[in-house]
Protein backbone atom coordinates (compact mmCIF):
# COMPACT_ATOMS: atom_id res chain seq x y z
CA UNK A 1 0.00 0.00 0.00
CA UNK A 2 1.44 3.44 -0.86
CA UNK A 3 2.90 5.24 2.15
CA UNK A 4 0.84 8.37 1.52
CA UNK A 5 -2.38 6.49 2.25
CA UNK A 6 -1.69 5.24 5.77
CA UNK A 7 -1.93 6.50 8.39
CA UNK A 8 -2.82 10.04 7.34
CA UNK A 9 -5.45 9.32 4.75
CA UNK A 10 -6.99 6.52 6.76
CA UNK A 11 -7.65 8.96 9.59
CA UNK A 12 -9.42 11.27 7.16
CA UNK A 13 -11.56 8.47 5.78
CA UNK A 14 -12.82 7.54 9.22
CA UNK A 15 -14.18 10.99 10.07
CA UNK A 16 -17.94 11.56 9.76
CA UNK A 17 -19.11 12.83 6.40
CA UNK A 18 -21.31 15.84 5.69
CA UNK A 19 -24.70 15.00 4.25
CA UNK A 20 -27.35 17.67 3.72
CA UNK A 21 -30.89 16.82 4.65
CA UNK A 22 -34.21 18.33 5.68
CA UNK A 23 -34.73 18.70 9.42
CA UNK A 24 -37.69 17.11 11.13
CA UNK A 25 -39.92 19.27 13.26
CA UNK A 26 -40.66 18.10 16.80
CA UNK A 27 -43.74 15.95 17.14
CA UNK A 28 -44.88 12.95 19.14
CA UNK A 29 -43.49 10.62 16.47
CA UNK A 30 -40.09 8.99 16.89
CA UNK A 31 -37.34 10.66 14.83
CA UNK A 32 -35.19 9.05 12.18
CA UNK A 33 -32.03 7.28 13.31
CA UNK A 34 -28.57 7.08 11.81
CA UNK A 35 -29.58 3.87 10.05
CA UNK A 36 -32.07 5.94 8.05
CA UNK A 37 -29.76 8.68 6.90
CA UNK A 38 -29.43 11.24 9.73
CA UNK A 39 -25.69 11.67 9.14
CA UNK A 40 -24.98 15.39 9.28
CA UNK A 41 -23.50 16.27 12.68
CA UNK A 42 -24.78 19.85 12.60
CA UNK A 43 -28.24 18.78 11.47
CA UNK A 44 -28.31 16.16 14.20
CA UNK A 45 -27.36 18.76 16.79
CA UNK A 46 -30.13 21.06 15.57
CA UNK A 47 -32.64 18.23 15.67
CA UNK A 48 -31.58 17.29 19.20
CA UNK A 49 -32.01 20.92 20.24
CA UNK A 50 -35.55 20.91 18.88
CA UNK A 51 -36.46 17.84 20.90
CA UNK A 52 -34.79 19.30 24.00
CA UNK A 53 -36.96 22.40 23.73
CA UNK A 54 -40.08 20.31 23.22
CA UNK A 55 -39.17 18.19 26.26
CA UNK A 56 -38.57 21.23 28.42
CA UNK A 57 -42.07 22.45 27.60
CA UNK A 58 -43.53 19.11 28.71
CA UNK A 59 -41.01 17.77 31.26
CA UNK A 60 -43.18 14.81 32.32
CA UNK A 61 -43.66 13.51 28.77
CA UNK A 62 -41.52 10.35 28.54
CA UNK A 63 -42.06 10.06 24.77
CA UNK A 64 -40.62 13.51 24.14
CA UNK A 65 -37.71 12.82 26.49
CA UNK A 66 -37.01 9.54 24.68
CA UNK A 67 -36.95 11.30 21.32
CA UNK A 68 -34.57 13.87 22.76
CA UNK A 69 -32.35 11.05 24.05
CA UNK A 70 -32.27 9.34 20.66
CA UNK A 71 -31.48 12.48 18.68
CA UNK A 72 -28.90 13.58 21.26
CA UNK A 73 -27.27 10.15 20.98
CA UNK A 74 -27.14 10.48 17.18
CA UNK A 75 -25.76 14.01 17.39
CA UNK A 76 -22.97 13.12 19.76
CA UNK A 77 -22.03 9.93 17.92
CA UNK A 78 -21.93 11.67 14.56
CA UNK A 79 -19.72 14.42 16.01
CA UNK A 80 -17.12 11.88 17.20
CA UNK A 81 -17.08 9.14 14.53
CA UNK A 82 -19.50 6.90 16.43
CA UNK A 83 -17.85 7.30 19.83
CA UNK A 84 -19.18 8.94 22.97
CA UNK A 85 -16.93 11.20 25.04
CA UNK A 86 -17.29 11.30 28.83
CA UNK A 87 -19.19 14.59 28.57
CA UNK A 88 -21.55 13.00 26.04
CA UNK A 89 -22.28 10.09 28.35
CA UNK A 90 -22.86 12.49 31.22
CA UNK A 91 -25.45 14.43 29.22
CA UNK A 92 -27.18 11.26 28.03
CA UNK A 93 -27.24 9.91 31.60
CA UNK A 94 -28.94 13.13 32.68
CA UNK A 95 -31.64 12.70 30.02
CA UNK A 96 -32.04 9.04 30.97
CA UNK A 97 -32.49 10.13 34.58
CA UNK A 98 -35.32 12.45 33.54
CA UNK A 99 -36.92 9.60 31.60
CA UNK A 100 -36.66 7.36 34.66
CA UNK A 101 -38.26 10.03 36.80
CA UNK A 102 -41.14 10.34 34.36
CA UNK A 103 -41.62 6.63 33.56
CA UNK A 104 -39.67 4.54 36.12
CA UNK A 105 -40.59 1.22 34.52
CA UNK A 106 -41.50 2.45 31.08
CA UNK A 107 -40.40 1.34 27.63
CA UNK A 108 -38.42 4.54 27.16
CA UNK A 109 -36.39 4.05 30.35
CA UNK A 110 -35.45 0.49 29.38
CA UNK A 111 -34.39 1.54 25.89
CA UNK A 112 -32.32 4.45 27.15
CA UNK A 113 -30.52 2.11 29.52
CA UNK A 114 -29.93 -0.35 26.67
CA UNK A 115 -28.04 2.24 24.67
CA UNK A 116 -26.11 3.56 27.66
CA UNK A 117 -25.11 0.12 28.96
CA UNK A 118 -24.39 -1.56 25.59
CA UNK A 119 -22.66 -3.99 25.06
CA UNK A 120 -22.70 -5.16 28.70
CA UNK A 121 -25.07 -8.06 29.50
CA UNK A 122 -27.32 -5.74 31.49
CA UNK A 123 -28.08 -3.80 28.31
CA UNK A 124 -29.71 -6.84 26.77
CA UNK A 125 -31.76 -7.44 29.93
CA UNK A 126 -33.09 -3.89 29.49
CA UNK A 127 -33.81 -4.60 25.82
CA UNK A 128 -35.75 -7.74 26.70
CA UNK A 129 -37.79 -5.80 29.27
CA UNK A 130 -38.65 -3.19 26.64
CA UNK A 131 -39.60 -5.92 24.18
CA UNK A 132 -41.95 -7.56 26.68
CA UNK A 133 -43.69 -4.24 27.26
CA UNK A 134 -44.13 -3.14 23.63
CA UNK A 135 -43.02 -5.81 21.12
CA UNK A 136 -44.32 -3.82 18.15
CA UNK A 137 -42.33 -0.63 18.72
CA UNK A 138 -40.08 0.14 15.72
CA UNK A 139 -37.22 1.30 17.94
CA UNK A 140 -36.72 -2.33 18.94
CA UNK A 141 -35.95 -3.65 15.48
CA UNK A 142 -32.27 -2.75 15.05
CA UNK A 143 -31.33 -3.64 18.66
CA UNK A 144 -33.13 -6.97 18.32
CA UNK A 145 -31.04 -7.76 15.23
CA UNK A 146 -27.96 -7.22 17.39
CA UNK A 147 -29.42 -9.38 20.14
CA UNK A 148 -30.10 -12.22 17.68
CA UNK A 149 -26.50 -12.00 16.46
CA UNK A 150 -25.27 -12.14 20.05
CA UNK A 151 -27.35 -15.19 20.96
CA UNK A 152 -26.97 -17.00 17.64
CA UNK A 153 -30.75 -17.25 17.22
CA UNK A 154 -31.18 -17.73 13.45
CA UNK A 155 -34.98 -17.66 13.58
CA UNK A 156 -34.97 -14.35 15.47
CA UNK A 157 -32.34 -12.98 13.11
CA UNK A 158 -34.58 -13.74 10.14
CA UNK A 159 -37.58 -12.19 11.91
CA UNK A 160 -35.85 -8.94 12.80
CA UNK A 161 -33.91 -8.57 9.54
CA UNK A 162 -37.23 -8.95 7.72
CA UNK A 163 -38.71 -6.23 9.91
CA UNK A 164 -35.63 -4.08 9.33
CA UNK A 165 -36.23 -4.19 5.58
CA UNK A 166 -40.03 -4.04 5.64
CA UNK A 167 -40.07 -1.03 7.96
CA UNK A 168 -37.47 0.77 5.84
CA UNK A 169 -35.03 1.19 8.72
CA UNK A 170 -31.93 0.81 6.55
CA UNK A 171 -31.39 3.64 4.11
CA UNK A 172 -31.09 2.38 0.49
CA UNK A 173 -27.62 3.90 0.29
CA UNK A 174 -26.47 1.85 3.29
CA UNK A 175 -27.89 -1.28 1.68
CA UNK A 176 -25.88 -0.45 -1.45
CA UNK A 177 -22.69 -0.04 0.60
CA UNK A 178 -23.36 -3.39 2.29
CA UNK A 179 -23.60 -5.10 -1.08
CA UNK A 180 -20.30 -3.53 -2.13
CA UNK A 181 -18.68 -4.83 1.04
CA UNK A 182 -19.97 -8.34 0.42
CA UNK A 183 -18.89 -8.21 -3.23
CA UNK A 184 -15.37 -7.49 -2.01
CA UNK A 185 -15.17 -10.75 -0.03
CA UNK A 186 -14.58 -14.38 -0.96
CA UNK A 187 -17.38 -16.82 -0.26
CA UNK A 188 -16.20 -18.09 3.15
CA UNK A 189 -14.64 -14.94 4.57
CA UNK A 190 -14.79 -13.86 8.20
CA UNK A 191 -15.70 -10.15 8.29
CA UNK A 192 -15.15 -8.01 11.40
CA UNK A 193 -17.47 -5.01 11.50
CA UNK A 194 -17.58 -1.93 13.70
CA UNK A 195 -21.14 -0.81 14.48
CA UNK A 196 -24.76 -0.69 13.40
CA UNK A 197 -24.18 1.21 10.17
CA UNK A 198 -21.80 -1.35 8.70
CA UNK A 199 -23.01 -4.49 10.52
CA UNK A 200 -26.77 -4.55 10.19
CA UNK A 201 -27.10 -3.72 6.47
CA UNK A 202 -24.57 -6.47 5.70
CA UNK A 203 -26.36 -8.99 7.90
CA UNK A 204 -29.75 -8.01 6.47
CA UNK A 205 -28.49 -8.55 2.93
CA UNK A 206 -27.04 -11.93 3.88
CA UNK A 207 -30.11 -13.17 5.69
CA UNK A 208 -32.68 -11.96 3.17
CA UNK A 209 -30.65 -12.07 -0.03
CA UNK A 210 -28.11 -14.22 -1.77
CA UNK A 211 -24.91 -12.15 -1.55
CA UNK A 212 -22.13 -14.19 0.06
CA UNK A 213 -24.36 -16.24 2.40
CA UNK A 214 -21.31 -18.14 3.67
CA UNK A 215 -19.58 -15.04 5.07
CA UNK A 216 -19.31 -14.98 8.87
CA UNK A 217 -20.03 -11.45 10.13
CA UNK A 218 -18.45 -10.63 13.49
CA UNK A 219 -19.61 -7.51 15.33
CA UNK A 220 -16.47 -6.51 17.22
CA UNK A 221 -18.60 -4.81 19.92
CA UNK A 222 -20.10 -8.16 20.93
CA UNK A 223 -16.74 -9.86 21.49
CA UNK A 224 -16.91 -8.76 25.13
CA UNK A 225 -19.35 -11.66 25.59
CA UNK A 226 -17.39 -14.94 26.07
CA UNK A 227 -20.29 -17.01 24.72
CA UNK A 228 -20.31 -14.93 21.54
CA UNK A 229 -16.53 -15.24 21.21
CA UNK A 230 -16.74 -19.01 21.58
CA UNK A 231 -19.45 -19.29 18.95
CA UNK A 232 -17.53 -17.09 16.48
CA UNK A 233 -14.42 -19.21 17.07
CA UNK A 234 -16.38 -22.38 16.40
CA UNK A 235 -18.19 -21.05 13.32
CA UNK A 236 -14.89 -19.77 11.93
CA UNK A 237 -13.61 -23.36 12.18
CA UNK A 238 -10.67 -22.17 14.24
CA UNK A 239 -8.27 -24.63 15.87
CA UNK A 240 -7.81 -24.79 19.63
CA UNK A 241 -9.69 -22.65 22.11
CA UNK A 242 -10.67 -19.00 21.79
CA UNK A 243 -8.54 -16.42 23.60
CA UNK A 244 -9.90 -14.97 26.84
CA UNK A 245 -9.63 -11.40 25.55
CA UNK A 246 -11.78 -9.45 23.12
CA UNK A 247 -10.66 -6.71 20.78
CA UNK A 248 -7.79 -6.96 18.28
CA UNK A 249 -6.18 -9.79 20.29
CA UNK A 250 -9.11 -12.01 19.38
CA UNK A 251 -8.69 -11.26 15.68
CA UNK A 252 -4.93 -11.87 15.87
CA UNK A 253 -5.52 -15.29 17.42
CA UNK A 254 -8.28 -16.12 14.95
CA UNK A 255 -6.12 -15.22 11.96
CA UNK A 256 -3.55 -17.75 13.14
CA UNK A 257 -6.10 -20.46 13.96
CA UNK A 258 -8.44 -20.54 10.96
CA UNK A 259 -7.99 -21.34 7.30
CA UNK A 260 -10.88 -19.04 6.43
CA UNK A 261 -9.83 -15.65 4.99
CA UNK A 262 -10.18 -12.77 7.43
CA UNK A 263 -11.38 -9.31 6.40
CA UNK A 264 -11.94 -6.03 8.24
CA UNK A 265 -14.54 -3.38 7.55
CA UNK A 266 -12.88 -0.13 6.53
CA UNK A 267 -14.60 1.60 9.45
CA UNK A 268 -12.92 -0.43 12.20
CA UNK A 269 -11.37 1.60 14.99
CA UNK A 270 -7.75 2.68 14.66
CA UNK A 271 -6.54 0.44 17.50
CA UNK A 272 -7.73 -2.55 15.49
CA UNK A 273 -5.98 -1.41 12.34
CA UNK A 274 -2.74 -0.51 14.09
CA UNK A 275 -2.59 -4.02 15.59
CA UNK A 276 -1.96 -5.45 12.09
CA UNK A 277 1.01 -3.52 10.65
CA UNK A 278 1.76 -4.55 7.09
CA UNK A 279 -1.14 -7.01 7.07
CA UNK A 280 -4.01 -4.81 5.84
CA UNK A 281 -4.56 -4.82 2.10
CA UNK A 282 -7.33 -2.79 0.49
CA UNK A 283 -9.05 -5.05 -2.04
CA UNK A 284 -12.36 -3.21 -2.36
CA UNK A 285 -14.78 -2.05 0.32
CA UNK A 286 -12.87 -4.04 2.95
CA UNK A 287 -9.34 -4.86 4.11
CA UNK A 288 -7.94 -8.32 3.48
CA UNK A 289 -5.89 -9.28 6.55
CA UNK A 290 -2.68 -11.29 6.18
CA UNK A 291 0.39 -11.48 3.99
CA UNK A 292 0.51 -9.40 0.81
CA UNK A 293 -0.50 -11.12 -2.42
CA UNK A 294 0.46 -10.19 -5.98
CA UNK A 295 -3.24 -10.49 -6.83
CA UNK A 296 -4.29 -7.69 -4.46
CA UNK A 297 -3.96 -4.87 -6.99
CA UNK A 298 -5.91 -6.69 -9.71
CA UNK A 299 -8.54 -7.67 -7.16
CA UNK A 300 -8.93 -4.07 -6.06
CA UNK A 301 -9.33 -2.93 -9.68
CA UNK A 302 -11.99 -5.58 -10.38
CA UNK A 303 -13.90 -4.83 -7.20
CA UNK A 304 -13.75 -1.07 -7.76
CA UNK A 305 -15.25 -1.51 -11.21
CA UNK A 306 -18.02 -3.78 -9.88
CA UNK A 307 -18.98 -1.66 -6.86
CA UNK A 308 -21.80 0.89 -6.99
CA UNK A 309 -19.83 3.39 -4.90
CA UNK A 310 -22.85 5.38 -3.71
CA UNK A 311 -22.09 8.90 -2.53
CA UNK A 312 -25.30 9.14 -0.48
CA UNK A 313 -24.41 6.99 2.55
CA UNK A 314 -22.94 9.71 4.74
CA UNK A 315 -19.81 8.58 6.62
CA UNK A 316 -20.02 5.13 5.04
CA UNK A 317 -19.53 6.70 1.59
CA UNK A 318 -16.30 8.20 2.86
CA UNK A 319 -14.95 4.68 3.17
CA UNK A 320 -14.82 4.49 -0.65
CA UNK A 321 -12.16 7.18 -0.68
CA UNK A 322 -9.51 4.84 0.70
CA UNK A 323 -9.71 2.07 -1.94
CA UNK A 324 -10.19 4.70 -4.62
CA UNK A 325 -7.06 6.58 -3.55
CA UNK A 326 -5.01 3.39 -3.38
CA UNK A 327 -6.15 2.35 -6.84
CA UNK A 328 -5.58 5.82 -8.25
CA UNK A 329 -2.00 5.78 -6.97
CA UNK A 330 -1.37 2.39 -8.58
CA UNK A 331 -2.79 3.49 -11.91
CA UNK A 332 -0.71 6.65 -11.94
CA UNK A 333 2.42 4.64 -11.14
CA UNK A 334 1.62 2.31 -14.04
CA UNK A 335 1.07 5.22 -16.42
CA UNK A 336 -2.56 4.23 -17.06
CA UNK A 337 -3.93 7.71 -17.66
CA UNK A 338 -7.35 6.57 -18.91
CA UNK A 339 -7.94 4.29 -15.93
CA UNK A 340 -6.65 6.92 -13.52
CA UNK A 341 -9.01 9.51 -14.99
CA UNK A 342 -12.02 7.23 -14.42
CA UNK A 343 -11.08 6.53 -10.80
CA UNK A 344 -10.32 10.19 -10.15
CA UNK A 345 -13.78 11.13 -11.45
CA UNK A 346 -15.33 8.68 -8.97
CA UNK A 347 -13.25 10.11 -6.14
CA UNK A 348 -14.21 13.68 -6.99
CA UNK A 349 -17.90 12.75 -7.00
CA UNK A 350 -17.72 10.99 -3.63
CA UNK A 351 -15.48 13.65 -2.07
CA UNK A 352 -17.83 16.42 -3.17
CA UNK A 353 -20.80 14.63 -1.58
CA UNK A 354 -19.00 13.86 1.69
CA UNK A 355 -17.08 17.11 2.22
CA UNK A 356 -13.64 15.55 1.64
CA UNK A 357 -12.45 17.45 -1.45
CA UNK A 358 -10.14 19.81 0.44
CA UNK A 359 -8.58 16.91 2.36
CA UNK A 360 -7.87 14.96 -0.81
CA UNK A 361 -6.30 18.01 -2.42
CA UNK A 362 -4.16 18.68 0.64
CA UNK A 363 -2.87 15.10 0.52
CA UNK A 364 -2.10 15.33 -3.20
CA UNK A 365 -4.63 12.67 -4.13
CA UNK A 366 -6.64 15.19 -6.12
CA UNK A 367 -4.07 17.35 -7.86
CA UNK A 368 -6.15 20.38 -8.82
Amino acid sequence: MPRFILPLFLAACLQPGVHAQTLDQPSDHAPATNMQGAWDARANATRAGQWREASNEAPANAALLWNWFRTELDARRSAHNGDLLPADKQELEAIAGRIAGSAPDGFERHMARYFLDFPAPGAFAELEAAHRMAPGRPELIAPMVTRAMRTGDDAALLQWCTALRQRGQVAPALASVAQDVLRSLPAQAVLFTNGDMDTQPVVMDQVLGTTRPGVLVVDRRLLADPVYRARVWREAEARGTPPPSAGPAFAIALLQATARPVYFALSLDRDWLEAFPGQLHVVGAAFRVGAASPDDVDLLARNWKAMRKTADAGPMSRNYLLPGAVLLGRLRQAGDERGAARVEADLRRIAAATGATAELRQMGILQH
